[in-house]
């Protein structure tokens, strides 16, 4: 279990910082 939760966080926060960089870069070229 804790293997399991690890690897789903470790994805769950690439995610939230592809999400950032993503929604960071919109706005940049939006300003």
């Amino acid at each position: 279990f804790l293997i399991i939760d690890n690897q789903l966080a470790m994805l769950f926060t690439l995610a939230n910082l592809f999400r950032a960089d993503q929604m960071i870069r919109q706005w940049e070229r939006s300003h």
